[in-house]
């Protein structure tokens, strides 16, 4: 151990790992400063996505540059270096066609300001509050407390549906009311019940929309505004009130059924 310590460990080696230790407090000092001084100026005219893609960019550049550096300090060939990676980029290349492509569909997501960090989105049938947004993917976090990531072309080539666009946001509550039912009554009984509940809107006021005759019920939808933080709870008040306030109103809400007529000359000239 000794003898390997005093082949290896030159005074060169020394003043190499001196120079090591020296770079990154220096680079790790710039980085800090640097940071600072933007999130001071810059970073508070930007949305969130957009300092999270900034920070993390100068984060690379930065750790690219200590890798050069260190490299440069223990004599490595840099030209042969990067000749090779030349060639193996050629194999590489095809492989890093879709991580190109999620970069490039990463700058639309941003330049389209469809949605911003801790939205509520949809994308193919996959619903949650945006977590990151990076140049390669989006994180979701599901209501069950669970991470999905998405690519950004995923993003860009499929339609999304952003609920926390603008700062209200519409409940329609589908309902199904007996055939012998006023029509009229169950209006105004279910516009009376929404106006009555708490943190509904009063405007936009919400409405009654008749949809069809089904076959076993007439069905209505009841829609109702609240603001984006009070949808779950307004969905929640709004859904038991209804079933207890058309209760209260002699209203039947009808379940499914089917009735069978039985021909009762047939069957007697069968037997």
């Amino acid at each position: 151990m000794k003898e390997w310590i005093e082949k290896n460990l030159t005074i060169d080696v020394i003043i190499s790992l001196f120079g090591v230790v020296v770079a990154l407090f220096v680079f790790s000092l710039t980085y800090k400063i640097l940071r600072k001084h933007l999130k001071r100026t810059v970073f508070k005219k930007l949305k969130p996505q957009t300092v999270m893609i900034i920070e993390k960019g100068i984060k690379y550049i930065f750790t690219v540059c200590v890798i050069l550096y260190v490299l440069n300090l223990f004599g490595i060939n840099l030209s042969a270096l990067l000749g090779a990676a030349g060639i193996a980029g050629i194999a590489v290349g095809f492989a890093a066609q879709t991580s190109v492509s999620n970069i490039i569909s990463g700058f639309f997501v941003l330049s389209e300001h469809a949605f911003q960090i801790g939205d509520f989105i949809t994308v193919n049938d996959i619903s949650g509050t945006v977590f990151t947004i990076d140049l390669l993917s989006i994180k979701l976090k599901t209501p069950d407390n669970q991470l999905v990531r998405i690519p950004n072309e995923a993003v860009i080539q499929t339609s999304l549906i952003n609920v926390s666009y603008n700062d209200e946001r519409r409940f329609s509550l589908p309902v199904g009311v007996s055939y012998n039912s006023n029509l009229q009554q169950v209006e105004d009984t279910l516009l009376k019940i929404a106006a009555e509940t708490p943190l509904v809107l009063a405007d936009p006021a919400p409405k009654v929309f008749f949809n069809s005759f089904d076959d076993s019920a007439v069905t209505l939808t009841l829609a109702a505004w609240c603001k984006k933080p009070d949808f779950l709870n307004m969905k929640n008040n709004l859904i038991k009130n209804v079933h207890q306030g058309l209760r209260d109103a002699g209203i039947e809400i009808p379940f499914p059924q089917l009735d069978v007529h039985f021909d009762k000359a047939q069957n007697a000239q069968n037997a």
